[in-house]
């Protein structure tokens, strides 16, 4: 496996993003929502190796369904904001293996209700706000 950069606080901060980290350094939580720099399924890479990160919010970012291949290798997230974006219900495979997710919101993007209901069902212990 390819040892990947860590992502660092100051590079988030950089773009216009916010983060919160560890005592260890580590990034806790990532808040691109107002980064200044477009966000897409390309710059998602860079999250590979945040192996402790908890809250992910990606809320009105370029993403796609694409980007969930990187994030669903970040098991550790608890927290993960979609809305807004181009998440679509091609990615509720992906979505519904993230037992890890104790919320996802998805308000927005271009999941439907119907598909909401079906994935509830894998995901009891998951919160999915879709208003």
């Amino acid at each position: 496996m390819t040892d990947h950069p860590k992502l660092t606080s100051e590079q988030i901060d950089a773009i216009g993003g916010q983060s919160r980290r560890y005592k260890s350094g580590l990034l806790h939580t990532i808040d691109l929502k107002n980064a200044r720099i477009r966000i897409d399924d390309l710059w998602i890479e860079q999250l590979l190796g945040q192996n402790k990160l908890k809250e992910l919010n990606l809320k009105g970012t370029g993403i796609t369904n694409k980007s969930l291949e990187i994030i669903s290798q970040l098991v550790s997230i608890e927290t993960l904001d979609l809305s807004e974006t181009a998440i679509n219900d091609d990615s509720i495979a992906v979505l519904s293996s993230m037992h890890h997710l104790k919320v996802l919101a998805l308000t927005g993007s271009d999941v439907t209700q119907n598909r909401i209901r079906e994935i509830r069902a894998s995901m009891i212990n998951t919160r999915i706000v879709h208003i």
